[in-house]
């Protein structure tokens, strides 16, 4: 495939998620109604990607609607109702990395400054999730912070924080760039990630979040392949469950890209195209031992992924990209 094919293949993905933007702006999992702000902005990824500025733009002020005084928004909604009555730490951040997707593209400096307080409120709020020890609590709720620190979290922080200070250095807000580390090889070996001291090793996100983060190497890429690649259907979810998933799939080849195992993406990327259903888009998941697809969902989120590994590995959007930070 090349890139104006990839491009041409992906584009009822990238309408599919179109569909299931509200008029509101918010873009929903499904027909479901669940949303969530960290996979609303993975699909405003996606949209950056095949710039669609005006589902963008909608999708990024609904969220600075939602956000709070505090820089921070709640956990999940489902029809505009919270379900999810606490906060998470990289949530609310993350609207930095579809922010620099778009001036990437388009490089609208004053849409970017036009959100200045917003940007800096958002990060203040991080900020207040760190612990004395330097680590990021995972949550917070009416009981104070969630005595967790998550790989998964803490990687998606550490890249909003690249996207923070990269914005900073556009809008001239040098002053601001946090030249702190979230996260290093290090910390990486704490137990503090053992969510309720249950180990994670078992997750494949907590094994390719690090290699996102350019924390690792082709070592420990093919580490994480061995456990969890599935020949000719793409990465598990779960190491002891028959179940691969798009989304880690889709993420897992970037994660290879950024480690220099192109070849090893490019393969991986070509199977799980076998997955797009006759509407153009593709599940969530695949059970290949009872042969369905599982769970019965179909998520806007998982679709973006998709479309952000197609533009790390084909450059279908022609411009540099947020997801290589």
């Amino acid at each position: 495939m090349n890139q104006q094919k990839v491009r041409e293949n992906l584009l009822t993905t990238k309408n599919w998620i179109l569909e299931n933007q509200n008029k509101e702006g918010a873009i929903l999992w499904d027909k479901k109604g669940k949303w969530d702000i960290w996979d609303h902005c993975e699909c405003l990824i996606a949209l950056a990607i095949y710039e669609e500025w005006e589902a963008f733009d909608k999708g990024i002020r609904y969220c600075m609607k939602l956000i709070n005084e505090d820089g921070l928004v709640k956990s999940e909604f489902i029809n505009n109702k919270v379900t999810k009555n606490f906060y998470e730490a990289h949530h609310a951040p993350y609207i930095f990395l579809p922010l620099l997707q778009k001036y990437y593209i388009d490089a609208d400096q004053e849409y970017l400054e036009s959100f200045r307080k917003e940007i800096q409120k958002i990060y203040q709020g991080l900020q207040n999730f760190k612990g004395k020890d330097g680590f990021y609590f995972w949550a917070l709720d009416k009981n104070g912070y969630a005595d967790n620190s998550l790989i998964t979290s803490t990687c998606s922080i550490e890249l909003s924080r690249r996207a923070f200070n990269e914005i900073c250095s556009i809008i001239g807000d040098e002053n601001l760039i946090d030249s702190s580390v979230v996260i290093s090889e290090t910390k990486l070996i704490s137990k503090r990630f053992n969510r309720d001291g249950i180990d994670r090793s078992r997750f494949s996100m907590d094994s390719y979040y690090p290699l996102l983060c350019g924390c690792g190497n082709k070592m420990q890429a093919k580490e994480t392949l061995k456990k969890f690649y599935v020949e000719g259907l793409g990465v598990k979810c779960v190491i002891e469950e028959p179940w691969v998933t798009l989304a880690e799939s889709s993420e897992c080849i970037i994660a290879l890209f950024k480690v220099g195992m192109k070849s090893e993406a490019l393969k991986i990327f070509s199977e799980i195209m076998q997955f797009k259903n006759t509407d153009g888009y593709f599940p969530t998941g695949y059970q290949y031992e009872l042969d369905i697809f599982w769970p019965e969902e179909n998520s806007t989120w998982t679709n973006a992924a998709i479309i952000m590994a197609a533009d790390c590995l084909y450059d279908i959007s022609g411009k540099q990209k947020v997801i290589l930070l």
